[in-house]
């Protein structure tokens, strides 16, 4: 009776660690989409123009991106605890700041400390469940953990515009950091314990020769490039492009159009767990975790590819009640990107976890940096040629369907190069 009491005990802190890393990393998402939320606030109060603005939302970005790769050899030299308690007091600072600013100067230093202290939201709750949970459980718990970061986006907007209509922005942004403090400190009271008992020795990390074949590796570049490309495309559409192309091809009001490109989050987020659980379940079955997961991702990826044929080929061709379940559909598609983390973990050594997270994912982040822009360039050029309308956008996409199918291509590779090369470790997790 005392071992199953322990047993419940350890279970239930075990998913209170989960809980606490997930809210980490749902802040995370949260705060980048703060700044569009407060933008008219920020034009009024801190003399921004539509430049500033653009900046002061690209900081967090480019913060994040830059730190990635740092945070994930910190995660494997110092352990994942001790770094998310000090990333979280870098992006408390950055945001207590973003509050108090009076110009735009320490506006943008505080959203670019806020971006460096919350791309920690990631790579340690990745290898905390990694620790914590058993292999055949790992795909089922990341991609929860994807989908609850995931949330955030979502579900920021809406409560945080009344927030900051009830309060103002920024008391709204104090309490932001004030939240991150107490992640923190939950973190450090509660997460160490689990931690020191599961988490492997970050002193084991410490071998040149794991990072030189790290970078080597043709499975971790095809991976990242995968990320790069499947990321990159869907933010163009999700991110930017989406709205314009579905109110300038169907005639609808722009909150007509935002409200059909919300199925995308929507069918991300409600995915991804599916995802992992499916590929846990497959693995239960008989087949490899590793053979699971990448043609779960193979097929998946394929019908990505086909929801972004009548979009860019066949602009107007579906009804536009029917591009809510396109949409949806999209997003569960791009939902299983969340089992190449679990496919990188199969591949590489747990000494080296954090850093090849870090890399996978700061891919997925110049992607979305570099897509959207891409797909303007295409559309300046268009227009200048006379082109006018959803033509415009649907010729301006096609570099979307073509990375789409790349990514097709890249998974496909990294299937082929595990089935031949038997030096490819096919480990547990």
């Amino acid at each position: 009776m005392q071992d199953m009491n322990k047993a419940d005990s350890s279970n239930r802190l075990r998913l209170f660690v989960f809980g606490l890393f997930a809210a980490i990393y749902f802040l995370s998402f949260l705060q980048r989409v703060a700044v569009s939320v407060v933008a008219d606030d920020l034009a009024i109060d801190l003399g921004l123009d539509g430049v500033a603005l653009g900046f002061m939302s690209s900081g967090f970005f480019i913060a994040y991106a830059i730190t990635q790769p740092v945070m994930g050899f910190l995660c494997d030299k110092a352990g994942p605890v001790r770094v998310s308690v000090g990333a979280l007091v870098i992006a408390a600072f950055g945001s207590f700041l973003f509050a108090g600013a009076n110009g735009f100067t320490p506006a943008f230093l505080g959203r670019i400390l806020m971006g460096a202290g919350l791309s920690a939201g990631f790579i340690p709750g990745m290898q905390v469940i990694g620790a914590m949970f058993p292999p055949e459980t790992f795909s089922t718990y990341s991609s929860l953990f994807i989908a609850i970061g995931n949330a955030g986006s979502l579900m920021g907007a809406a409560p945080l515009s009344w927030l900051t209509t009830l309060a103002g922005w920024r008391p709204v942004f104090r309490g932001l950091a004030a939240l991150a403090v107490v992640l923190a400190a939950l973190c450090l009271v509660f997460a160490k314990r689990q931690s020191t008992r599961e988490m492997p020795d970050s002193d084991s990390a410490d071998e040149p020769g794991s990072y030189r074949d790290l970078i080597r590796s043709r499975e971790l570049w095809l991976l990242s490039l995968f990320m790069f490309a499947k990321y990159g495309s869907q933010t163009a559409f999700q991110g930017l492009w989406g709205v314009p192309y579905i109110s300038s091809v169907y005639n609808v009001n722009l909150t007509s159009a935002a409200s059909a490109l919300t199925m995308i989050a929507v069918g991300y987020v409600l995915a991804a767990p599916v995802m992992g659980k499916l590929a846990d379940t497959m693995a239960a079955r008989g087949t490899d975790i590793l053979v699971a997961r990448l043609r779960l991702l193979i097929a998946t990826t394929l019908a990505y590819v086909i929801t972004w044929v009548p979009i860019v080929l066949a602009p107007g061709i579906l009804p536009f009640n029917a591009m809510y379940v396109l949409l949806f559909i999209m997003g569960m598609s791009v939902s299983s990107a969340s089992l190449v983390f679990g496919i990188a973990k199969s591949l590489f050594p747990e000494k080296v976890s954090g850093l090849v997270i870090g890399l996978v994912n700061v891919m997925s982040t110049l992607g979305a940096a570099i897509m959207p822009p891409l797909v303007g360039s295409f559309m300046d050029r268009l227009t200048a040629q006379g082109l006018q309308g959803g033509v415009v956008y649907s010729r301006a996409l096609a570099p979307c369907l073509v990375t789409a199918a790349l990514c097709l291509a890249l998974i496909s590779l990294v299937g082929r190069q595990v089935r031949r090369s038997p030096d490819v470790e096919h480990k547990s997790d």
